[in-house]
């Protein structure tokens, strides 16, 4: 075994050899602003296994996009020449040090029992960790490392494996390499065991061409400050990703932010494939900026706030933006200049705006041709808590009933909210299930999509909801059953299509109100505020529901004997009113002008409707009222 004194020259000696290397290969480095870290050639290329999705567009029309990054913190203090090696506990002088190729490779082996090791100072190359059947935990303390030839930290065996970033310290790790080959590693941290990233500090992680940090098996991150800019995706567990606390900012580049793959049991009996982000370890906030889907589950998603307080941000399809800024966590760094390439933000697949346009005979016309959701599961998705908010390209959030499972279990397509604040835009569904959306609390805000809610079943029986769409505000596909049951809580929508569409042929059983009270604003003449094949049901709740005349036969031929309705014209901003005797039940300040009006209001055979330029009572931020 090297001694330590001896084993230090040959390190610094080594690293020296690295240093020049990397001189004459990018010339001087300027410290004060942060390494140059992202090599933005028009020659950069994402290739990645069979299980992932990288968009890979070149958009001829596309705009050229540099996205500034800012740390907010000054690189300076990190000092070049030397890796300190620390142990910690468990086997000792279990590394050895290699030099290849102008790199240092620190290898930990021969380990013997549960072990430690921390590392602070510079590595020009990377660090492996082959801890056969035992533990091992990585203690970043102050430490860069960079490899433009290897997978600059990797666990090649181990029972468990942990990277920590000590409390106070900030740490980075930068993969230089060029895009590698299907063969080859992608990613700045790779580990082949379950890897957890947790402590006090701050990790930064960036991937010039491949992925952020992938774990073969769980990935968990717990309490840890963490930046990861790739090109690929930025977090990837083939089994499962888990977030229960930590400041979290993940940047992909031309991929997903967080990704799993597998859908088969584990040999205890557990479903792999799920993504997880609660509050378990305390206060967590995570912020997704990503070309493909912004959270991509081979399974479920959960998202839900158990302890602390919890923060979901996420813009997938991030092309859409002739500008997004993001950060990574390093400072003065520049990433795009280019149209669409992988490695860079790119003009496709929106164009320069976000703007949601109308229909034709294959609906929304702005899709891409790749997957760019914000939220996506291959079963089911479950919102319990925090604020959750999504601007996408593709469905805001979505859940899929296609894919097989290797487990052998039938995937439902189900999306189910039960409490939280959520704030959605899409150029696509706000949220789309395949199989039952169900909505039971909390509050949800569609506030741009080409259709808001849709489900093979819609049932809302709880809760705030509110949805602006292009085309229909609320659409089960379903053809038989109840297709959209209203039970409960409030339900705002204002559309260019159909307000309520239904297309189930079962007598009567199109669409059920009964209970919740519902405020529904359709602009287009060719459509309706209720469209059923065969009828809709009302029994209790308060319905407001407002269209132009030529498809109200629909709403009329099935208009229940406690309700009034009434035809005329009316001006945006006005305030349409509802009164039973001298008590205002139901209020909407007009959100456009309506030449042709129908309206019909459920409660009340003996109600009055009047528009007046002064509302009586206080409106909501949907400019609506119901009495509650």
């Amino acid at each position: 075994m090297i001694g330590k004194v001896a084993l230090m020259a040959i390190l610094v000696a080594a690293l020296a050899i690295g240093g020049a290397a990397l001189y004459a290969a990018n010339g001087p480095q300027d410290t004060s602003s942060g390494p140059v870290l992202v090599d933005t050639s028009e020659d950069a290329k994402t290739e990645d296994d069979s299980n992932d999705q990288t968009a890979a567009t070149d958009d001829e029309g596309s705009e050229e996009v540099s996205i500034p990054v800012d740390t907010g913190e000054d690189t300076n203090a990190v000092n070049a020449g030397d890796l300190k090696i620390t142990w910690e506990s468990g086997s000792k002088d279990a590394y050895t040090i290699t030099e290849s190729n102008g790199e240092i490779t620190v290898t930990f082996s021969g380990i013997t029992e549960d072990t430690s090791y921390s590392v602070s100072g510079t590595l020009n190359g990377n660090i492996v960790i082959d801890a056969g059947d035992y533990d091992f935990e990585l203690v970043l303390d102050g430490v860069t490392i960079s490899s433009s030839n290897n997978v600059p930290i990797s666990v090649i065996s181990g029972d468990n494996a942990e990277i920590s970033a000590k409390k106070g310290t900030t740490n980075y790790v930068y993969d230089n390499r060029t895009t590698v080959s299907d063969e080859d590693i992608s990613a700045s941290i790779y580990s082949k065991c379950d890897l957890k990233l947790k402590g006090k500090g701050k990790l930064v992680v960036v991937s010039t061409y491949n992925k952020g940090i992938h774990s073969k098996d769980d990935l968990e991150v717990k309490n840890l400050t963490l930046y990861v800019t790739c090109t690929d995706n930025a977090l990837k567990g083939n089994d499962s990703v888990t977030i229960t606390s930590g400041y979290i900012v993940l940047n992909a580049t031309s991929g997903d932010g967080i990704k799993t793959s597998s859908t088969d049991l584990s040999s205890k009996g557990v479903q792999r494939g799920t993504v997880t982000v609660n509050t378990d370890d305390g206060d967590t906030s995570l912020q997704i900026t990503a070309y493909c889907d912004g959270i991509d589950a081979a399974f479920d998603v959960v998202l839900a706030e158990t302890s602390g307080s919890l923060s979901v941000t996420i813009t997938s399809g991030v092309g859409a933006s002739s500008s997004k800024t993001v950060s990574t966590g390093v400072t003065s760094a520049s990433m795009g200049p280019s149209s669409g390439r992988p490695g860079q933000w790119g003009g496709s697949p929106g164009g320069n705006s976000w703007g949601q346009s109308g229909p034709d005979s294959d609906g929304n016309t702005n899709k891409a041709d790749y997957s760019c959701k914000g939220v996506k599961a291959g079963n089911a998705v479950y919102i319990q808590s925090g604020t959750v908010t999504i601007d996408s390209f593709d469905d805001a959030i979505h859940a899929n009933s296609e894919d097989e499972m290797e487990s052998g279990v039938t995937p439902a397509g189900n999306v189910y909210i039960s409490g939280g604040i959520l704030t959605l835009s899409s150029k696509d569904d706000g949220i789309h299930a395949d199989g039952t959306l169900e909505i039971s609390g909390g509050t949800v805000r569609v506030t741009g999509s080409y259709e808001g809610l849709e489900g093979t079943y819609v049932r809302i029986s709880g809760g705030s909801v509110s949805v602006i769409s292009s085309d229909d505000g609320v659409n089960s596909t379903a053809t038989s059953g109840t297709g959209i049951a209203l039970t409960g809580g409030y339900l705002y929508v204002y559309s260019g299509g159909d307000g309520l569409d239904s297309n189930s042929r079962t007598s009567k059983q199109g669409i059920v109100f009964e209970g919740a009270d519902v405020i529904v604003v359709s602009t287009s003449g060719g459509n309706s505020c209720i469209d059923t094949e065969a009828g809709y049901t009302y029994t209790s709740g308060i319905v407001l529901a407002v269209c132009p005349t030529g498809m109200t036969q629909e709403v009329t031929s099935y208009r229940p004997s406690e309700s009034v309705a009434a035809s005329g014209s009316i001006s945006s901003g006005s305030i349409l009113t509802v009164k039973e005797g001298s008590v205002v039940t139901a209020a909407l300040k007009m959100p456009t002008s309506i030449s042709n009006m129908f309206v019909i209001y459920m409660h009340s055979g003996s109600a009055t409707l009047d528009a007046v330029s002064e509302s009586e009572v206080t409106l909501n931020e949907d400019g609506a009222y119901i009495l509650g």
